[in-house]
Formats: C-alpha cells, structure tokens, sequence
C-alpha cells in the first residue's frame, strides 16, 4: 500500500517529468534525470495494472543509458516484472537475458527467469537456472526462496531435494545460513534441531532468528523462552509488523477490539510484513470479538483462499456463514 507521502511524491515527480520529457535533454545529467523520470512513470503505471505503459516507459527509460549501471538494471528488473505480469513471457527471458549478458553470476536474475520457465512449463531450463541462483546467491536463503516457488508450482519432490541440499551443507561462518538451516528444520518439525540452528545464528548477530526460534520453541512447549525470544526481536524492531501483532494481542486480551483490529491492521499495512498469516487471522478474530461477523467473514473468505492448508479456520469460515445467515432470520 502506497503512503500518503509516497503519493504526493509521485504524484509531482510525474508533472515535473511531463515538463522535463517536453524540453529536449542533452547532458549527462539531464538524460539521467529524464531517465528516473520515466522510471517514475513506469512505476505509477504499474500501480494501476497499466503494463502496456510501464513497459513503454521503462524502454523509454533505458533509451537515454549508454551502458547498463546500476540504475538501468533496476529498470530491467521493473520491466521484466511489467512483462510478466502482462503475460509476455518470452519478453520477460529476453530481459533477464540481457541482465546476465551483463553480470553472468547476478543470482536474482537466474532466480527470477527460472521462475519464468516454470510458469512456461519448461521445468528443466528452470531448475538449472535455480541451480545457478543457489550458487552465486550471497548466502542459503535462496535455497528457501526455490523450495517456496517450486512448491507454490507443484514441484514438491523437487523442493524437498533443495532442503535436503541445504541441511547437507555445510553453514560455515554466516550467521544467516544457521538461520536457514533452523527454518528448515522447523518446516521439517525437528524443532531440537532447529533450535540449536537458531541459538548458534542469534548468537552470531542475527537478530531475525529469534523469530523462528521463538516458533521453536513454542513447538516444543517452552513459551517462556519463546516470549523472551520475541521481546529481544521487538527491542531492536519496535515499529515491525511483530511489534503490532503482540500489541494487538495485548489489546485483545484487554477487550480492547478496536484497538486490537488497529494494531493488526498497521502491522500489515507495513512494508515489510514478517508475519502476515498470524496477523490475518489474529485480525478476523478481533473483528469477530468486536461483533462486525459481516467484516471478519468478508476477511476470513480471503484468508482460507490463501491458507486453505488451515482447517480450523476453514471450519470458522463455516460457522462465521452460519452466523450471519441466522443473524438476517432474527431480523
């Protein structure tokens, strides 16, 4: 969701590019300017759904480079992502293409095109890329980022080799990698495992490991350790979405539902939402306890459409249409 801010912003920035795509540019410095510029525009367009014009001015965009730096290559990720979801497909392999002519080791680049070949169905050019993503990647998380496409596609016997792959490897120095490796096990439900993965990647400095190791140990029925786990995470991040969410359950246990469903609702409205399953569902409850069932079934429809994994919620669903069907008979 864009701010207010952020509106504003874009929203002058387009009228200055209006006049500055009129004048004619000539120097360095006015070919970059006209190339944000365009850029901007892309990108409001792609706020509206517009991909035909996004795609049109990111080319725009990238006609005033003469070499593709740093700013260009964001460009090409905006228009490779404008192809894709306008459904030209062979378009958006063509730009991830021209980003690895330039850098033949950008893993993000060989993530994104085999993603590209799996909605192509070209499963094969797709895992080689994934193959070449994990090796050039910074650190294992890529490895999870595979296994999440590959299952969200269906390929779950190949997912699984991935995390297989990842727990064979060796962690080395990287906090972040001792991070995966306890996710994984977490998804694998060895949470002894994980949790010793996860002390040793927060001991190291990573402090988004007491996430997860906060849902280790709430699988292994510690919900001290967890609680404290969650505290160290909020006192370096008080204005996350984690921040929200336990403020909002704080709400919530005080019968304070407006201000529960505010928390919640902020908390997802973040850029960055650590913990949006919880969050949803922690906000439908809030709308049920409030007595808006028409609002926490409206949001409930969306959540099992996404969650369909959670049976429990499913069954709410169930009993929020019973509800509100017996709610109109008394009226």
């Amino acid at each position: 969701m864009i701010k207010k801010k952020a509106c504003l912003w874009i929203e002058i920035t387009v009228l200055s590019a209006a006049c500055l795509l009129m004048a004619g540019c000539t120097t360095k410095q006015e070919r970059l300017e006209k190339e944000e510029a365009y850029r901007t525009i892309g990108i409001r367009a792609m706020e509206t759904s517009d991909y035909t014009a996004a795609m049109e001015a990111f080319d725009s965009a990238l006609e005033q480079a003469k070499e593709l730096g740093a700013n260009e290559k964001d460009i090409c990720y905006y228009k490779a992502a404008a192809q894709f979801a306008a459904g030209n497909l062979s378009d958006a392999i063509e730009t991830y293409n021209a980003l690895l002519e330039s850098d033949d080791e950008n893993s993000d680049a060989y993530f994104l095109r085999g993603s590209v070949y799996l909605k192509m169905n070209e499963s094969a050019k797709a895992l080689e890329d994934y193959e070449k993503a994990i090796q050039y990647a910074e650190d294992d998380e890529m490895y999870l980022v595979v296994y999440n496409s590959l299952t969200g596609a269906g390929y779950e016997a190949e997912a699984k080799d991935y995390l297989e792959e990842a727990l064979e490897k060796k962690a080395g120095k990287k906090a972040r990698n001792y991070t995966v490796k306890g996710k994984i096990y977490l998804l694998k439900e060895m949470y002894p495992e994980s949790v010793k993965a996860l002390v040793t990647a927060v001991e190291k400095g990573d402090v988004e490991a007491n996430l997860y190791l906060a849902k280790a140990y709430e699988a292994s029925g510690e919900e001290a350790k967890a609680s404290a786990c969650l505290d160290t995470y909020i006192e370096v991040n008080p204005e996350s979405s984690v921040a929200c969410n336990r403020l909002g359950k704080q709400k919530m246990e005080e019968g304070n539902y407006a201000g529960a469903i505010s928390e919640f609702t902020k908390g997802l409205e973040l850029e960055q939402v650590t913990d949006e399953q919880e969050l949803r569902s922690n906000l439908i409850a809030a709308y049920e306890y409030s007595g808006d069932f028409e609002k926490a079934r409206e949001l409930m429809k969306e959540y099992v459409e996404d969650y369909p994994q959670d049976e429990a919620a499913a069954r709410e669903y169930l009993f929020l249409g019973k509800n509100r069907d017996e709610e109109q008979d008394i009226k």
